[in-house]
């Protein structure tokens, strides 16, 4: 096989559909990931975070007082290994403690019923990119403006 078939590893490239599918798997057992966030002035902020996926959005917790909840907006949720990279872009909306979430949120370390002072973080998937190598760099957005691709 060529290059363009196989990657480094020498697994085979996967097509957008297989992609697509192993991003929502990972969503749906992985339990934590790093969330970054910039302040107005475009300081980075990034910080480890358990998740749950509801099937569309991902909901996080964490203290009231942290930067994260300061800078709020636009934000980047990184999964998986260097190996196997999913990066999610969206909207980051801060909850109150007694919103109406997903049931499964009760799962989070930080679960606001459990821990004062936690509010919730709810990412909104815009752009999602995943890649396992070099060679799936070229078709890696899996997800644009709030749509999949496939």
């Amino acid at each position: 096989m060529t290059q363009t078939q196989r990657g480094q590893t020498g697994a085979p490239v996967r097509p957008l559909a297989q992609r697509k599918a192993d991003v929502l798997e990972m969503l749906r057992t992985e339990r934590n990931g790093w969330l970054a966030t910039a302040d107005s002035a475009g300081g980075p902020h990034l910080v480890p975070l358990a998740y749950v996926w509801d099937g569309s959005q991902i909901v996080m917790s964490t203290k009231e007082a942290a930067r994260t909840v300061r800078n709020g907006g636009r934000a980047r949720l990184a999964l998986g290994s260097p190996t196997d990279v999913v990066l999610i872009d969206g909207d980051l909306c801060v909850l109150p403690a007694t919103a109406n979430v997903t049931p499964e949120a009760v799962r989070l370390p930080l679960h606001p019923s459990r821990v004062p002072g936690c509010v919730y973080l709810v990412l909104k998937p815009r752009r999602v990119l995943a890649w396992r190598d070099r060679s799936e760099m070229r078709e890696r957005v899996v997800m644009a403006s709030g749509h999949w691709l496939i």
